[in-house]
């Protein structure tokens, strides 16, 4: 574009702005940058340029103010009659003219004001909270994208996401974000107009400028709106602008990369094309030398021809909008309808009235649940953006896979959960994966997987992070153990694999020598036990030497409706997940034995099964007319089988669980509560712990 073709896109621009699209402001500030390039010799013309800009700042911060257009459209005149100038005196008096301007706009803002204006805060909140929702759809698809560089369904999703939040920006006058994003939609309109294909340099831009778009938004929650003031989004826009276009791939390379031609004979075209009289086409002489078919051809211009206009755009959905609310309010509603639902199992009778009204009750809690959930993709998407950007730090060859991203959780655990995952995929990543070269002389795959896995076992979720790596390394950990003096020698070889493994939970533990930026200081994995005992789980480690590594984290259900089995032992009811339980039978003596005097089984159909007595376990004493003679057999979450023996089966139904609260947080063996009918407290057993406490012949209390 010429100097007068950018003058008449500004004035163009200004008077579409006067019928009130403030979308056009981010345009007017790039067309004022364009323009400033024809006048860099003459510095008053820069620096009325620089105030023009300055002006179309303040006026993304407060749009609609008096004086705006007035002042743009004045300063552009400066500008024209400058370049108008026929003698050096013109252009005398219009330098000290452009060196007087003054922007009359009260949009404009001074060097000192760099504020935000006031803002409904409700209105506010939920814009960030919209914004970080869309910043990590982006990330997730920036990391496809990377993954299949040709999907140009990423690619438009990508230009919708970011020009959305652009527009939203505008909305609420918030300039820096507004501008930055504008450029990353720049970025990507190059790439979904066939212009550019997408390289290695796109994708780490787009997840730069995703970066400091979070840096912002963190900025801005907390009141920081002189956001960016530092040259880091200049000098990340100019990178933008100037990023090395990938341009579609000629014929002749489409044709090697699929195998159709050899380079040498793509050499020898090219020379017969230059030699031609007339200049034949590529592929024509290709096929006259029968380099290739005239089908070969076909299809490979087809392909040439979809990288360059790019393939349509897949359209999402929106005919179910999306509200947002305070999560207090969320909380409210849940813990009110799980009362009524507690208060509806109170109410005795069976009449057709009642049945209705229990059957409502029950739908209202699982819709009332499902709005305090929320999935694990985006948690699970900050995991492999780690992966990705950590395995290139460390120069090492890692790609993440995730299993279970769509299971919803409480939201409150998902925020809580983030710390020590991301401190399990760091330590995978550094101690655990292997170098190219290692792997290779180990016989495994060059490339190493860190696998994230979620998924719902009884009434637990179970996280669980595992690498192809090393494994754990059995002597060093004791070694250094000893040397810390965490441990006696004379225990050191009667400890178990599980013993040793959960000495790297202690504070200030690590094999490593050197400390790095990634680990190295001892404080990662006493993080992670501490964040997963605060919510009332735990943590297991399974490792094979030179195989793999496993940590599985276990949580409780804090607040939810299952399906559960209500039993008695003696006086006190008791709640097993049915989603554990695999039956429940009548116990025969015969079916009972011990095994070394100490370990007492059922032997069911040919199999034996370790039992645990309710009783003995929780310390309460046998009813001599009631001897219990019930046995439910149940499923650990690492598959194990076990049978409890108890009084009585009551019934199976759906119950509210509730939190016990912090006074009751070192109750053993118990995951929660719920109130049953009549008011009865029912306690929900944790299967995986009552059996660990067995196993170590502790009760439970």
């Amino acid at each position: 574009m010429t100097r007068d073709d950018h003058f008449s896109a500004i004035t163009s621009l200004l008077l579409k702005y006067e019928t009130g699209d403030f979308l056009l402001l981010s345009d007017l500030s790039d067309a004022l940058s364009a323009l400033k390039d024809f006048f860099l010799e003459v510095p008053a013309a820069c620096k009325l340029i620089e105030n023009l800009k300055n002006c179309v700042t303040g006026e993304m911060k407060n749009s609609g103010t008096d004086g705006f257009t007035e002042s743009l459209s004045a300063g552009i005149d400066l500008l024209q009659g400058y370049a108008l100038a026929q003698d050096d005196a013109t252009r005398a008096e219009a330098e000290l003219a452009m060196g007087a301007f003054s922007c009359k706009s009260k949009s404009c803002p001074s060097v000192e004001d760099a504020g935000v204006p006031e803002r409904d805060e409700e209105t506010f909140q939920i814009f960030l909270t919209e914004i970080r929702d869309r910043l990590a759809n982006a990330q997730e698809t920036i990391l496809q994208l990377e993954d299949n560089p040709a999907d140009s369904a990423a690619v438009q999703t990508l230009f919708r996401i970011f020009h959305t939040i652009k527009g939203e920006c505008g909305f609420l006058k918030i300039a820096t974000l507004g501008e930055l994003t504008h450029n990353i939609e720049s970025l990507l309109d190059e790439l979904r107009s066939g212009r550019s294909r997408v390289s290695q340099q796109h994708i780490d831009l787009l997840l730069e400028g995703l970066d400091m778009s979070r840096e912002i938004l963190k900025r801005l929650e907390k009141n920081d709106y002189a956001v960016f003031t530092d040259v880091s989004l200049d000098s990340y826009v100019n990178r933008v602008k100037n990023v090395s276009a990938a341009p579609c791939a000629n014929l002749g390379e489409i044709l090697v990369a699929e195998g159709k031609m050899q380079e040498e004979d793509v050499a020898r075209v090219l020379e017969k094309q230059k030699a031609s009289a007339y200049r034949k086409r590529f592929g024509e002489i290709a096929v006259q030398e029968k380099f290739l078919s005239s089908e070969e051809l076909r299809e490979t211009l087809d392909k040439q021809k979809d990288c360059k206009a790019g393939e349509p755009s897949r359209v999402p959905d929106r005919t179910d909008p999306v509200i947002k609310v305070r999560a207090s309010k969320v909380n409210f509603l849940v813990d009110m309808i799980g009362e009524l639902l507690i208060a509806m199992g109170q109410i005795s009778g069976s009449g057709a009235e009642l049945m209705q009204m229990r059957k409502i009750t029950r739908s209202l809690q699982y819709g009332a649940m499902e709005l305090r959930t929320d999935t694990l993709h985006t948690l699970f998407g900050n995991l492999r953006r780690t992966v990705r950007d950590l395995s290139k730090q460390l120069k090492k060859n890692v790609r993440a896979e995730c299993v279970g991203e769509d299971l919803e959780i409480d939201r409150n655990l998902i925020e809580k959960l983030e710390e020590p995952l991301m401190h399990l995929v760091r330590n995978s990543l550094d101690h655990g994966i292997e170098s190219e070269l290692d792997r290779k002389n180990a016989g495994k795959d060059s490339q190493g997987v860190v696998t994230l896995k979620a998924e719902r076992h009884g009434n637990s979720i179970v996280i669980t992070v595992r690498d192809d790596g090393k494994g754990l390394d059995r002597e060093r950990i004791l070694s250094k153990a000893l040397e810390k003096k965490l441990i006696r020698s004379e225990a050191a070889d009667a400890m178990t694999d599980s013993q040793v493994f959960n000495l790297i939970f202690t504070s200030g533990f690590s094999t490593h020598t050197e400390v790095s930026l990634i680990s190295g200081r001892g404080v990662g994995m006493d993080i992670v036990r501490s964040a997963v005992v605060d919510n009332r789980g735990r943590i297991e480690i399974e490792s094979v030497a030179g195989s793999y590594s496993e940590f599985r984290m276990i949580f409780p259900l804090s607040t939810a409706i299952i399906d559960g089995m209500i039993t008695r032992v003696s006086q006190s009811l008791f709640v097993f997940p049915i989603g554990s339980v695999i039956e429940s039978i009548k116990i025969v003596p015969a079916m009972l034995s011990t095994v070394n005097g100490s370990v007492e089984v059922a032997n069911l159909r040919g199999e034996s099964i370790p039992v645990i007595r309710m009783h003995e376990t929780f310390c309460i004493p046998e009813i001599p007319e009631s001897p219990a003679i019930i046995g439910v057999i149940c499923e650990t979450s690492d598959r194990r089988k076990f049978m409890f023996i108890l009084d009585e089966v009551i019934a199976k139904r759906e119950v509210v669980i509730k939190s016990l609260g912090a006074r009751f947080s070192d109750l053993r063996g118990i995951s929660s509560g719920t109130v049953l009918s009549g008011g009865k407290i029912g306690l929900v057993v944790d299967i995986d712990e009552i059996v660990d406490l067995s196993l170590m012949e502790i009760p439970a209390r």
